[in-house]
């Protein structure tokens, strides 16, 4: 009969085997697809993209420019025109272009 016997550093391994696997395979798959998909005006939104750990979860994220600047949101979701001359947001509506989401759902093979 087969006997499995767990230690009890199974939950330390465990969770240092898949952060391991977000740093090195996962988070920079996602990322180089996102970078991929990623339309480019300046370049500044695709420079952008990083990805790291946190607290367990990995977090691929975008912000869009330096000095502060996020608008990786807008270009992602759609967003409707500003106007600063009058001050209002007219009917204009620019359209979502997707990176990150589509990069996310990739189907992977774990290999």
């Amino acid at each position: 009969m087969a006997r499995v016997e767990i230690s009890g550093a199974w939950e330390g391994e465990v969770a240092g085997a898949v952060e391991e696997f977000f740093q090195d395979r996962l988070g920079p798959d996602i990322a180089r697809d996102a970078a991929r998909y990623c339309p480019e005006r300046t370049g500044a939104l695709r420079e952008s993209i990083e990805h790291h750990t946190e607290d367990g979860d990995l977090i691929v994220s975008a912000t869009g420019g330096a000095g502060g600047r996020t608008y990786a949101a807008y270009v992602e979701l759609g967003h409707r025109v500003y106007h600063p001359s009058t001050g209002e947001v007219g009917p204009e509506v620019v359209p979502p272009q997707p990176f990150l989401r589509p990069a996310l759902y990739q189907q992977r093979s774990g290999e």
